[in-house]
């Protein structure tokens, strides 16, 4: 009895301490990695990319278009003065210069010179180049005008713009070749009625009518565009007006006789016209006072 009691004791002490150490040990056991959530695929990666482009677009403006360059058809004008037998050179040189050049550099529109009268003489010269050539011919001309001894009366610029006009123009032809397209349509189709037929031709011719005229126009538009113009008037020095302080004296000096002329003309054809009325009107006149009777004269009696 008294061994069976020690030995109980023993068993439940030994498993007190087999327990405690169970517990030791599991609190010094670290916890288990926790899982982590499965990574997103490739397609929400993609579509969440897309969502943040779409927002990012919606966000920043849209940029603005670049302003296009005016389209200018640009005419010059030159006045050259030189002496008088060399106006009519000058003018045909600046002429051939152009005719070398070629109809693809450069176009004579006109040319004309009046026939010399002593110091006077005049001429005009019209040309239409490419701007290449222009810029060289001006330089040129004005170049010729001093080495002859003469000087520039006139150098001017004008530009036309015609952006509004060839914008314009292509928005109408798109239209009417919108027209001409539906009624092409309405052609190819099987109609019954002729009336109809020849009302769809009519118009179709119509409209063929307005897009050639105004592919003409715009091409004659894009023409002064490429193709820049001048004109170009030549005068003797003795015709042009004079410089320096003394130019309102040497101008009435050269007008001098021209005024003393037109006075005279003036006066011969004053008497041109009156001359043939005071021909027929003297003997008229002569005639009625010989027809008039003379008074009586008074008689004196004698003493």
């Amino acid at each position: 009895m008294n061994r069976t009691l020690p030995t109980t004791a023993t068993a439940v002490a030994i498993a007190a301490l087999s327990l405690a150490a169970c517990k030791k040990s599991d609190l010094m056991t670290p916890p288990p990695p926790q899982a982590r959530p499965p990574a997103a695929s490739s397609d929400s990666n993609a579509s969440a990319d897309a969502t943040d482009q779409r927002d990012a677009s919606r966000s920043s403006p849209e940029p603005e278009p670049s302003p296009q360059p005016p389209m200018l058809a640009m005419a010059y004008k030159l006045g050259l003065a030189v002496p008088a037998d060399q106006v009519r050179p000058l003018m045909e040189s600046h002429q051939e210069a152009c005719e070398r050049a070629g109809t693809d550099q450069c176009q004579v529109m006109a040319a004309s010179a009046d026939a010399e009268h002593g110091d006077r003489a005049t001429a005009s010269l019209t040309l239409r180049a490419t701007p290449a050539w222009m810029r060289v011919f001006r330089s040129r001309a004005e170049a010729d005008a001093k080495d002859l001894g003469g000087r520039i009366e006139l150098a001017g610029t004008e530009g036309d713009d015609l952006s509004t006009q060839i914008t314009d123009t292509d928005a109408a032809q798109q239209a009417r070749a919108a027209e001409r397209a539906r009624l092409t349509q309405l052609m190819q189709r099987r109609t019954k009625n002729l009336g109809d037929t020849l009302q769809v031709e009519q118009e179709i011719t119509r409209v063929q009518g307005e897009m050639d005229q105004a592919s003409s126009e715009l091409a004659a538009m894009k023409t002064r565009i490429a193709m820049e113009t001048v004109t170009i008037s030549y005068e003797s020095t003795a015709m042009a007006a004079p410089e320096g302080d003394a130019a309102p004296l040497a101008s009435a000096a050269h007008g001098f006789m021209g005024n003393f002329f037109a006075v005279l003309a003036g006066l011969l054809t004053v008497t041109s016209v009156l001359l043939p009325f005071a021909l027929i009107a003297a003997p008229v006149v002569w005639w009625l006072r010989r027809r008039k009777p003379q008074a009586a004269r008074p008689v004196t009696a004698d003493h």
